[in-house]
């Protein structure tokens, strides 16, 4: 069916605008905002049920810490109706079409002409900003629909962190992630055991890669590994927390070749002429005496001597 809107005459918004400070302009200009939504939708089809919210269309939002959020409410067939925003949390009114009633002026009314979608838009996100917010048209009784905002924090991390085993001579890869930045990094330092990495010079065996997108990394590279290049690896963006990790650099003495050492010198001991009998019984049988509590031992000498 086909419904001509009235006049829009809302007596409880006027008394709101009498007790609060309207973001939106002067009294004139309200009045004839208001009129321009009521003639914006004087004619139009309404099914028997009213109007509805697009919840597929109105969905919950996460926005970057410091970054702006957008909130949708879509509503079809409003027709004469007014949309509202309020912060579920404390009950605070936000907007009224598309005027602001808060004093943080963080928060915005957004809406076009001809359009479905009614928004609220808040800049320089803080983290007491997420939780629910309420969309509410004026029909009777009241439609409601609840937008939860989500906060994220930058967030840094070293790829293979917290500790990295090298061996000397092979090259070092640290990547360094940063995600949930409201904007890209500017520039992101590297730090050495505290002491800040300069690898632009001449002749640098280091070097950092640094690429930006929906997430930024930074490489961190040395070419050939030594000992002194053993340490507190630090990647500190801009805009991001600092995040550690610790590099070891293995040597060729490893616990490896140490150990083959021993082996050997026992090998030797085994194979020296001299050696007493009881000793290369005992050396021999070690292995059984463990298992067997020692009762080997005691046969192992009685033969000898017999």
């Amino acid at each position: 069916m086909f419904v001509r809107k009235n006049t829009v005459v809302l007596t409880w918004m006027m008394a709101v605008l009498q007790m609060s400070k309207v973001d939106g302009g002067t009294e004139k200009e309200i009045l004839q905002a208001l009129d321009e939504a009521a003639a914006e939708g004087s004619w139009g089809y309404v099914p028997l049920s009213g109007p509805y919210i697009d919840v597929y269309h109105s969905g919950n939002v996460t926005a970057r810490l410091g970054a702006t959020a957008i909130l949708n409410c879509r509503i079809l067939y409003i027709v004469g109706k007014t949309v509202s925003w309020m912060r579920a949390r404390d009950l605070h009114l936000l907007t009224v079409g598309r005027f602001t009633y808060t004093s943080d002026d963080r928060f915005r009314a957004v809406h076009q002409s001809g359009s479905q979608d009614w928004l609220l838009k808040i800049h320089y996100i803080q983290v007491n900003d997420a939780g629910p917010y309420e969309c509410q048209v004026s029909t009777t009784p009241p439609m409601t629909h609840t937008v939860w905002l989500s906060i994220v924090e930058p967030e840094t991390t070293v790829l293979g962190g917290p500790d990295l085993h090298i061996n000397s001579g092979s090259a070092v890869n640290l990547t360094c992630l940063v995600k949930y930045s409201p904007e890209p990094p500017p520039y992101i330092f590297w730090y050495h055991d505290g002491q800040l990495l300069s690898y632009d010079e001449d002749g640098s065996d280091i070097q950092v890669v640094t690429s930006h997108g929906q997430d930024t990394t930074s490489q961190l590279l040395i070419h050939r590994a030594i000992g002194k290049d053993s340490g507190e690896y630090t990647c500190s963006p801009a805009t991001a927390p600092s995040y550690s990790v610790n590099v070891h650099v293995i040597s060729s003495e490893s616990p490896a070749a140490i150990h083959h050492k021993n082996t050997t010198s026992t090998s030797s001991a085994l194979a020296s002429p001299g050696t007493p009998l009881e000793v290369l019984l005992l050396l021999a049988f070690v292995p059984f005496l463990v298992s067997d509590g020692g009762h080997l031992l005691v046969d192992a000498l009685t033969r000898s001597k017999a």
